[in-house]
Order: structure tokens, then C-alpha cells, then sequence
């Protein structure tokens, strides 16, 4: 099974950097990657009165799959407790290229895609479920995928891979990582 697992991360490490350069993403911190894309929805409002409307542009989130892989086998709570501190300091980099690059001036929304049902509200994300269509169905398969080649706790593998849209305001991105901040002083 090791064999098998270290050839599917090595097919999603090749898949990753194609993304990667198709999609011109940054990396930002240990954790995250960041591209830039046009909302194609309908109007949200979020509780702190930003509004995204159609076409709209956004930032795209992406994890750093490699990076998540080497936090190594353990208990969850301490391969969590590895990933939080490093997703932390992936959201500070965000906030500090969300309030000082030109490129993302216009950029009020950052969204991204996961299976993990509900983290991130420390720092103000909102997640919501992907519709059903063909395209989830294929995005739940290759979270399946990378679930089994990537995630380090055996329980983590099998949860579902139900995909969630995540979307965090530049204004609860910075207002949340300032009280972190503050708390961790």
C-alpha cells in the first residue's frame, strides 16, 4: 500500500505544479496558494456588508498539497494542531498581500475549496456546500484521491469528501488575524 500511495502523491505532486503554472498561483506562507479568478454567481452579501456580485473579481485559494503531506503521521489532534500553525501563518502572509499588492486592490473575496466540513470561522471564513452536479461529483473523487494519498491520519481518510466552498472577506480576514494577534501576545 506504500508503494501505491507514494505513486499517487507523486501524480498529484506533477498535477499540483502543472496547476500551479496553468493558473499562476502564488504561494503564500507554508500552506496556501493564491490565484486570481471572476465570480460567476449569484449577489452574496456577507455579515460584515461586503458585497460580491457577478464577475466580480476574487482571490482563489488552493492548499499547498505537498506541504500538508510532509506534516508526517501522528494523532490528528497533533497533525491539526501542526496544520493550524501553519494555515495561521499562510492567512497572515494573505492579510499582508490583501492590504499592500496593487493586483489585489479590487479583490474583497477570497474563496477556496475543501472537504473539511467546518474550520476556519476563528479567522472568519463562511462555508457553504457546492451544488450537485457533475463537476462536484468530480471534485469529490479527486478529494477522495488526495484524501488517501496525502492526509496523514488514518481517520482523517475516511471522512467524506463532500466539497464545501469557503469564502472569507479581506475585512474578516484582517479584523480576525488582528484579535489573533493580539490573543497570542
Amino acid at each position: 500500500m506504500n508503494v501505491l500511495r507514494r505513486c499517487a502523491q507523486a501524480v498529484l505532486g506533477i498535477v499540483d505544479a502543472w496547476y500551479y503554472r496553468r493558473y499562476r498561483l502564488r504561494t503564500l506562507g507554508p500552506v496556501l496558494f493564491l490565484g486570481h479568478a471572476r465570480y460567476r454567481g449569484p449577489e452574496l452579501r456577507f455579515e460584515d456588508g461586503t458585497l460580491l456580485r457577478d464577475n466580480d473579481p476574487i482571490g482563489r485559494l488552493h492548499f499547498n498539497n505537498a506541504s500538508i503531506a510532509a506534516l508526517g503521521e501522528g494523532s490528528m489532534h497533533r497533525v491539526g494542531f501542526r496544520f493550524a500553525k501553519l494555515m495561521r501563518e499562510s492567512l497572515r502572509a494573505l492579510a499582508e498581500v490583501a492590504q499592500t499588492d496593487p493586483a489585489l486592490r479590487d479583490v474583497a473575496v477570497f474563496q477556496g475549496a475543501t472537504w473539511l466540513p467546518a474550520h476556519g470561522e476563528v479567522v472568519g471564513f463562511v462555508s457553504t456546500p457546492m451544488p450537485k452536479n457533475w463537476r462536484t461529483r468530480l471534485l469529490a473523487g479527486h478529494f477522495r484521491l488526495l484524501m488517501s494519498a496525502f492526509a496523514p491520519a488514518a481517520r482523517i481518510r475516511k471522512r467524506s469528501a463532500e466539497p464545501r466552498l469557503y469564502w472569507l472577506t479581506r475585512t474578516a480576514l484582517v479584523r480576525n488575524l488582528n484579535k489573533l494577534k493580539a490573543s497570542e501576545r
